[in-house]
């Protein structure tokens, strides 16, 4: 009997102290106040670029609400970060307490975001690194080792037309930059003042370079910006930059995410073109926090939902698709799963698609991942400056980015939307994209030549007010069209560029295309408000 009364004073004993004890968690909230002037959160840039591409501010844009902060300041919470965009914010409490924060009328929901011990880097993306040892290859342009990489995306193309990235803006998001500032390969960057800003959402300072910062974003943006004299160059080492460190490389956490999305917002309100995030997230150390496949079909992860609000305020956002394609999970991770985010799967030098590459979800319908690069064995610049060899969506998904924006220097007057379907319309199989590369290996010359004719989607925006039906076509096509829109102009094109058929200013919107053989055609329709290409299928 004596041993079972300590045994229940035990266990009060550690209930208490679990009640007692401090921990994170995201709080929703309901309402916001839209009255203030939201333009004093954004940078000059940041107003410019939505000036620039005629992006509205709205709801999300604004502030929580400071009544809300005040009160649960006053419940004895401590505020870590907020999410405008989310319209939440990430605290740490106790349990005791969180139950009377939940009672507040202001609180949507809560979710909590437990801490552990046990070390989990999941989310950070890379393996099998090592420094490369063989003598280096003769290549043309000084690119030497990372040629090979670049040439299969054709993107020295744009460097050869003097596209650098100059006067383009891209973020970086990872788990920091060990001795970024003492590295010589990115010497030209801070002797330009082209870092624009740090910031470290794990500690809350501007710290981002320490040797307690991870080595895997400083790995990652070297094949953006890198440059090794007569041995590396990498795909955008003429444009200014924002490094964010947001994973925390302790343990595998929901926070990880929120501190993602309270990024993303600052991109915005910074005026980023161009985002790169090797990242992503399928379970936690805390396996309540865990989330299924059918989680991420729904866009319902933090980090989804931040990455599409990033899209629909101007930005590319590219995201490594995930290294889960040979393990029990398979699929991509989040925020690779998010509708407009640019999901960038692996190859080899050849355009072998990787094993490791996650695939697109099951029964989704939705074109993931969207394109391709080099993952496998891919070339990069580590930390002590060396030449070194490592696999993983991780290092696919920056050589994208920064080439995109190099892409988007040259067309400055299109929108996030355009240069992404650009991208996706030059790739190597764009006609039929599966679930392991999606629409393949982009070609960026010729995303250059579409771009530069008048084949290019002219906004998201008409893409919408434009539709095509039904598709798969049995023998009529119709079109509806929306807001004021009028016909010009319709082609069809088949795989090899050939036009099929043509007709100028129809009049009907119902067209018999019986004779059209079966197959995969372009669907090129010229209207009032611009040009639009859909894929079109002929049963």
């Amino acid at each position: 009997m004596a041993k079972s009364n300590f045994t229940l004073l035990f266990l009060c004993f550690v209930t208490l102290a679990a009640s007692a004890a401090n921990i994170n968690y995201i709080v929703y909230f309901k309402n916001k106040n839209t009255d203030e002037n939201v333009q004093t959160y954004f940078s000059k840039e940041g107003i410019l670029y939505r000036t620039k591409y005629n992006i509205p501010f709205d709801e999300r844009d604004y502030a929580i609400e400071k009544y809300y902060l005040q009160q649960l300041q006053k419940q004895g919470a401590t505020i870590k970060n907020q999410s405008n965009w989310l319209n939440a914010v990430l605290i740490n409490t106790n349990q005791k307490k969180i139950k009377k924060i939940k009672k507040l009328s202001f609180v949507k929901s809560i979710i909590t975001t437990q801490k552990s011990n046990e070390k989990n880097t999941m989310s950070v993306e890379v393996a099998n690194e090592y420094q490369e040892t063989k003598s280096i290859e003769t290549y043309e342009d000084n690119y030497a080792s990372s040629f090979s990489q670049i040439n299969l995306l054709n993107g020295e193309y744009l460097h050869e037309q003097g596209f650098k990235g100059e006067n383009m803006i891209i973020a970086v998001c990872d788990n920091g930059f060990r001795n970024l500032n003492n590295n010589t390969a990115f010497s030209h960057i801070f002797s330009d003042k082209r870092i624009l800003g740090t910031y470290n959402y794990v500690t809350n300072d501007s710290a981002v370079f320490t040797i307690n910062d991870g080595s895997h974003g400083s790995n990652c943006f070297s094949f953006i910006a890198g440059i090794k004299e007569n041995d590396y160059i990498g795909t955008a080492t003429k444009a200014k930059y924002y490094l964010f460190h947001t994973e925390d490389d302790s343990g595998e956490k929901l926070v990880e995410e929120f501190n993602l999305a309270t990024a993303l917002e600052r991109c915005s309100q910074l005026g980023v073109n161009v985002v790169s995030i090797s990242l992503g997230y399928t379970t936690f150390d805390n396996t309540a926090e865990n989330h299924d496949t059918t989680d991420l079909k729904k866009n319902k992860t933090p980090a989804a939902k931040a990455v599409n609000i990033a899209a629909s305020k101007g930005m590319l956002v590219c995201v490594s698709a995930g290294n889960e394609g040979a393990k029990p999970w398979h699929y991509i991770s989040t925020p690779a799963d998010a509708d407009s985010a640019f999901t960038i799967a692996s190859v080899d030098i050849n355009g072998e698609p990787d094993a490791s590459s996650g695939w697109g979800l099951a029964t989704d319908t939705r074109i993931k991942p969207n394109i391709a690069a080099v993952g496998k064995s891919a070339k990069f610049i580590n930390t002590e400056g060396n030449i070194a060899i490592g696999s993983g969506t991780s290092y696919a998904t920056p050589q994208i980015a920064g080439l995109s924006a190099c892409l988007w220097q040259a067309f400055p007057t299109k929108s996030n939307w355009q240069i992404k379907t650009a991208i996706e319309q030059s790739a190597s199989q764009y006609l039929h994209p599966d679930k392991k590369i999606g629409y393949g290996i982009p070609d960026f010359q010729k995303a250059y030549t579409i771009l530069a004719s008048s084949t290019a989607i002219s906004t998201h925006l008409l893409e919408d007010d434009i539709s095509v039906f039904p598709n798969p076509i049995q023998e009529m096509m119709n079109i509806e069209l929306k807001n004021g829109i009028t016909l010009k102009n319709i082609k069809i094109i088949n795989s090899i560029g050939q036009i099929v058929f043509i007709t100028d200013e129809p009049i009907e919107h119902h067209i018999l295309l019986n004779n059209l053989s079966k197959g995969m055609y372009f669907l090129q329709i010229e209207s009032n408000k611009g040009t639009v290409v859909k894929k079109i299928m002929k049963d």
